[in-house]
């Protein structure tokens, strides 16, 4: 591809459209030295007639003017392709958390060592050192096949696996896979209401809808600077998706864009490309922060600050993270140096606008609300207002989010200026190329959840697997049973410190960890490479939820699978998934034999995990007070210099009783609508219980409403007898009454136009019993009907 782009020069001659504005293409740019043409003298070095080398690098300096003077060779190829994880190790911490780790192989080594000890003394009691044989099953299963090789009972697991016949079975049902099947390629049929398709209108009003794009268009077409395709050549980047290809022209021309795609389809570099193209053309002479992006959650700013490294790693622009959870002296001084980017929460954002007095938010030219759908669900309104004001009123601004929201839709009108839409999918359906899988858990399964999810991880999905859970606690507990199991297990969760939660992602992304267990903070947004399957041990309550969860795995056109542990309590929430698939799923059926075993397993590794969690906590303590006595002794030994160096009060834009009062006002929002309801269900009740009366005309009243609107629409068509009066049939009619018994109908009325399941079964198998009978005394009276008897 690079090769191309040199042969194309001239692809290139034309620089990209840009907003009028302070990002301008200088009017004169330093091409450097021009082409040695025919006729023109050049100094010859090489035949100078001297073969010292010290003079020819004596009159290579003197004509080093002549070139760049900042411009400097790499050592080496690699310093171009560094990995970003060393500019985040950066702005970490030092560690000072207990390696979980080292604690569960000490309790793994004292537990073989009691089974060894215990054997020796059965063998002893047998007489002659004779061993007892123990049966698969028994004893302590796979600890206790680890004398006879620990390294190939973690890898392979092989008691549990004694052959191939215990694999696992995966079956669908038949009627769903031909159902789906059929709606496959019918369109979705969506029912809006008048007030919705009124909200539809007024958005056409308020944005433009965006150009259309040619589906075959390519990177080179967009008149990207060389630097630019050279590092979208290195990521692997062939062909933009639909996102980056609707809305790269459009940032391109300074225009506010107001983006909806599914997660997975690459919004980060649909922004953050024409961001760099426009910087490669800032005034050199003016150094400000120019561009911000502010983005939900640590980790996901800490993905976005590792993609913009990587697209601008052969360009000169710089860029700060700034994030809550990493170290602070390192942020202020990135910023200090004035970077052309700066990516952070809305949190450490405004601490360092109103605590760090080099940096503001006056020069910045472009905003970047990425995930702003999130953003809102977790509070951050009045941060996002404070944002919003301090930035500048010229500003391009770019509003990314996954699915379109009512309070999205309202941060648009409010922070956009005639945006232009690009709608590609919203966020509200799985992968097509997702394979969905579920484990049904009977009642006697019901509380073996943790046998189920081990016995996946051990035999089936060993490596780049992602198990989500609900609580911290539970992601805690199950890091601990894997690791007595063997398995390579990480956790991500909010209890821990930000420097453990990013060496986490480390390394799982470097296969380090084989199993990653997290909560939903890993749950949107982010772009973990290599993900192949995504396990849910309790189902979400929404089905949002479950999409964001299994939209970390078949991404960007890759395969995956998912598998979702679903008990009694949680089979509607299965059935809805089912109902919004697009595919049939599989259920996935586990051994029995098998899974005695991992049950049996996790009931005999219980004491160990008391163990470890146990000896975890007292190695919190102990460094928790080995802290508090160095801070104490640095006290003692200079207190004056420890006034000196106190940090300052920070200050923040709302006061500690607004907080509160803005918190318990959001935390009684949700009970206040509760009580509400629960209000008016009992006055109802009382008024029903006190006059009956009312209940029964208000019941009538309703019954006529909803019948007026039944026959509002279109019915079947059907033949009838004129002279006969029409019949009212519940079926047709919905909610008729029934038809009075000596009403006088036709043959005609009564059979041909009744087109029910029982009508049409009637016709095909004949008249029935009690109708042969009938006939029969009719015309032999006085005989007995036999309905065996053969004619």
């Amino acid at each position: 591809m690079v090769q191309q782009i040199e042969e194309d020069a001239g692809v290139f001659s034309a620089p990209p459209l840009i907003t009028p504005g302070t990002l301008q293409p200088p009017s004169a740019l330093d091409t450097g030295p021009g082409t040695i043409e025919s006729g023109d003298e050049v100094d010859n070095y090489s035949g100078s007639g001297s073969d010292s080398e010290d003079e020819i690098e004596v009159r290579r300096d003197a004509k080093e003017s002549e070139f760049y003077k900042d411009f400097t060779f790499m050592a080496s190829a690699g310093d171009y392709q560094r990995d970003t994880w060393d500019e985040v190790l950066k702005y970490l911490k030092p560690k000072r958390s207990i390696n979980l780790s080292e604690t569960i192989a000490r309790v793994r080594l004292e537990e073989k060592e009691k089974r060894k000890k215990k054997k020796e003394q059965e063998s002893q009691k047998e007489g002659d050192g004779v061993e007892v044989k123990i049966e698969p099953g028994e004893g302590d299963s796979d600890l206790d096949s680890e004398e006879e090789g620990e390294d190939e009972v973690e890898n392979s697991d092989g008691e549990f696996m004694p052959d191939p016949d215990t694999k696992d079975v995966l079956r669908q049902r038949e009627d769903e896979v031909k159902r789906k099947e059929r709606r496959k390629d019918r369109p979705v049929k969506i029912k809006k209401s008048l007030k919705e398709l009124q909200q539809e209108e007024n958005d056409a009003r308020f944005f433009e809808d965006a150009p259309p794009c040619q589906a075959d268009t390519t990177f080179l077409e967009m008149n990207f600077s060389r630097s630019l395709l050279k590092a979208i050549d290195s990521l692997g980047y062939d062909k933009p998706t639909p996102i980056q290809a609707a809305t790269i022209p459009v940032a391109l021309q300074g225009r506010d864009v107001c983006g909806c795609a599914a997660t997975g389809t690459g919004k980060t570099a649909a922004y953050m490309l024409p961001i760099l193209e426009r910087l490669l053309y800032k005034p050199r002479d003016d150094v400000v922060t120019r561009v911000l992006v502010v983005v939900p959650t640590r980790e996901l700013g800490v993905q976005v600050f590792q993609v913009s490294k990587e697209l601008s790693k052969y360009s000169h622009v710089e860029i700060a993270l700034s994030v809550g959870g990493l170290d602070l002296t390192t942020q202020v001084a990135a910023l200090k140096r004035i970077p052309d980017i700066v990516i952070a929460t809305p949190g450490r954002l405004i601490d360092h606008t109103l605590n760090t007095p080099t940096f503001s938010l006056d020069s910045i030219e472009i905003l970047v609300l990425d995930e702003a759908d999130r953003m809102l669900d977790e509070s951050f309104e009045d941060q996002m207002k404070e944002i919003i004001q301090h930035c500048s009123a010229n500003r391009q601004t770019l509003l990314f989010s996954a699915t379109m929201t009512s309070q999205v839709k309202e941060l648009a009108m409010v922070s956009l200026k005639n945006p232009v839409k690009v709608f590609v999918n919203e966020n509200t359906d799985v992968a097509q190329n997702l394979r969905q899988e579920f484990v049904r858990l009977r009642k006697h399964l019901e509380g073996q959840r943790e046998a189920a999810l081990a016995y996946l991880v051990s035999r089936s999905f060993r490596q780049n697997c992602m198990v989500f859970v609900e609580t911290k606690a539970m992601a805690h507990h199950l890091t601990i049973l894997l690791g007595l199991f063997g398995i390579k297990a990480g956790e991500l969760h909010g209890n821990l410190k930000q420097t453990d939660r990013l060496l986490a992602l480390k390394k799982f992304r470097d296969q380090e960890v084989d199993i990653l267990i997290a909560t939903d903070v890993a749950a949107r947004g982010l772009d973990i490479k290599g993900v192949k399957t995504v396990i849910n041990y309790t189902l979400p309550s929404r089905y949002t939820r479950y999409v964001h969860r299994v939209g970390r795995t078949a991404r960007a056109g890759h395969c995956g699978r998912s598998v979702s542990l679903a008990g009694e309590k949680e089979f509607p929430m299965l059935k809805e998934i089912k109902k919004c698939s697009r595919s049939a799923m599989f259920e996935r059926i586990l051994n029995k034999d098998v899974m005695a075993k991992y049950i049996a397993k996790v009931q005999r590794l219980g004491q160990a995990v008391k163990k470890v969690m146990h000896e975890e906590q007292e190695e919190k303590q102990l460094a928790a007070m080995e802290q508090s006595i160095r801070s104490m002794e640095k006290r003692l030994q200079d207190p004056e210099k420890e006034e000196e160096d106190a940090k300052p009060q920070r200050t923040w834009f709302q006061s500690d009783d607004e907080i509160k009062q803005k918190t318990k006002k959001r935390a009684l929002k949700g009970k206040a609508r509760a009580a509400v309801e629960r209000a008016k269900r009992r006055q109802k009740a009382r008024r029903d219980a006190e006059d009956p009366e009312e209940k029964r005309v208000r019941g009538e009243v309703g019954w006529a409403q909803r019948q007026a609107k039944r026959d509002g629409k279109l019915k079947r068509l059907t033949l009838q007898d004129d002279v006969v009066a029409p019949v009212v049939d519940s079926r047709d009619g919905g909610g008729g009454r029934k038809r009075k018994r000596g009403v006088p109908t036709s043959s005609f009325d009564k059979e041909l136009t009744r087109t029910d399941r029982r009508s049409v079964k009637k016709f095909r198998a004949g008249p029935s019993y009690q109708e042969r009978r009938e006939a029969f005394e009719t015309k032999n009276p006085g005989r007995k009907f036999n309905p065996k008897k053969k004619k």
